[in-house]
């Protein structure tokens, strides 16, 4: 039963102590966090080298990042799980490489996400994440790998209504990138209201790309 339990019942589940679930929830999100290690180590690949820092130190600091989230997760928001535990899942690898090397916090501070990072929008009472400045948008992704049959496949694979929206923003149709406020003006909505939607269709785009990118 349990591996097929979304994210929020198992989060439920685990919160009553039922270590299975915890099992079970760190499953249910490990692509999302090996792609993250991977992304935060390969930035600087040669000083983790040097460090004796492997990715899958990284994996296990995020998975217990993600569980340190069950107590604090509220369902009740309609908030994700993982959109809530996404910060925590980065900050517990970057604390680890902190714990390494006393100069990477002075460098990094930018980088850093905290759990009150996640706002209130204020139109639909959802929650959302603040994406991180480092997260590629399609067209990037696209330009750095020269290869777009996993970008499809990862477009395929979310809703339609954030299919269609990064498909005009980033130009897949037509080879030109459109400015926020004009892909605003093309689907009706206010630019605050696109943000948003921007910001929530990058986050489950990137969730179904294969986890080195």
């Amino acid at each position: 039963m349990k591996q097929n339990a979304s994210n929020e019942q198992l989060c439920i589940a685990a919160l009553g102590g039922d270590t299975e679930a915890q099992n079970a929830l760190v499953e249910n999100n490990l692509r999302f966090i090996k792609r993250t290690a991977y992304e935060i180590w390969s930035a600087q690949r040669e000083l983790n080298t040097t460090l004796g820092i492997e990715i899958n130190d990284l994996v296990q600091e995020g998975s217990l990042g993600l569980l340190d989230c069950i107590t604090g997760f509220k369902p009740e928001t309609g908030n994700k799980f993982l959109t809530y535990a996404a910060p925590a899942i980065k900050n517990a690898m970057l604390d680890y490489i902190r714990r390494w090397n006393p100069t990477f916090e002075a460098k990094n501070l930018g980088n850093i996400d905290r759990l009150d990072d996640v706002v209130r929008d204020e139109n639909r009472g959802k929650h959302e994440f603040i994406a991180d400045s480092r997260i590629k948008n399609p067209e990037q992704i696209y330009i750095a790998k020269e290869t777009h049959e996993e970008i499809h496949t990862a477009l395929q694979k979310i809703n339609r209504r954030e299919r269609t929206y990064l498909w005009y923003r980033f130009g897949f149709e037509d080879d030109m990138e459109h400015p926020l406020n004009e892909t605003a003006r093309h689907f009706h909505l206010s630019e605050s209201r696109a943000k948003s939607t921007e910001k929530t269709a990058l986050i489950n785009f990137e969730l179904e790309l294969p986890w080195w990118y």
